[in-house]
């Protein structure tokens, strides 16, 4: 579903992205993590092309994110890239929800405007969106009536409004009060039992052990280690790893 073929990226004189490869299976978790600076950001935010790469090709479902053609040549118009964005679903740090609707408009209004969903179905989809994730009482609220762990539940119903083949989670809730976190993690782990395919950013060890199918370490921009959960925290092989996990353990 995600191929990520010796992306390399350099920003201020530093190589953030340095020939990272790496394959994300259809219905697979897979779980960024490293140390502050390691490029786990900019790898995901490369994968939704909101960062551009100097080489390499980034694929999703098969086709080339950001290029026309697979020679990472010709890049395409904004149309067709919005296009192919539809297919990915994007949950930031920050909410970035619209303040001035409620959460059931947040939620239906990028079907109706992007995919052109009829509004009274896009707004049933939008309730029983925000059942899946535990709001449906919550439909007319405003962002500012919401907690964090609330808000940030509304933008994975956003997101999944949209169909998307992939999920992409940065820091989901490195911006949430600690009472907060499992609330959306919990959510994040019945995707997961869905087997939706997601790539996740996170220092959220438990939900890494939990819900990922491959855990993959990053460091220095580029992809240290890649193991299951399992034999990752039981046996990591590269120093970096093992400094790593003795921080956050």
């Amino acid at each position: 579903m995600v191929s990520v073929q010796n992306v390399s990226r350099t920003l201020g004189g530093r190589k953030v992205l340095d020939d990272v490869s790496l394959d994300v299976m259809r219905g697979e978790v897979v779980v960024l993590i490293g140390p502050s600076g390691a490029g786990k950001t900019t790898l995901l935010r490369s994968l939704n092309h909101l960062e551009t790469v100097d080489s390499g090709r980034i694929l999703i479902g098969g086709m080339p994110i950001g290029h026309r053609d697979s020679s990472g040549t010709k890049k395409v118009s904004t149309a067709e890239l919005a296009r192919r964005r539809r297919e990915i679903g994007f949950v930031f740090q920050h909410f970035n929800l619209f303040p001035h609707m409620t959460a059931a408009e947040n939620v239906w209004n990028g079907p109706v405007r992007v995919l052109g969903v009829a509004k009274d179905e896009a707004r049933r989809d939008a309730i029983a969106l925000l059942g899946r994730v535990g709001l449906a009482d919550k439909a007319d609220a405003r962002p500012s009536q919401l907690s964090g762990g609330q808000q940030q539940r509304v933008a994975i119903a956003r997101a999944l409004a949209m169909r998307p083949k992939v999920m992409l989670f940065d820091e989901p809730t490195s911006a949430l009060d600690v009472e907060m976190v499992g609330e959306v993690l919990a959510v994040m782990r019945e995707l997961a039992d869905e087997h939706m395919t997601m790539v996740v950013v996170t220092h959220e060890m438990r939900f890494a052990r939990d819900a990922a199918d491959r855990i993959v370490v990053m460091d220095g921009g580029r992809v240290i280690e890649d193991a299951p959960p399992e034999r990752l925290f039981a046996d990591p092989q590269h120093d970096r790893t093992k400094a790593f996990l003795s921080t956050i353990r």
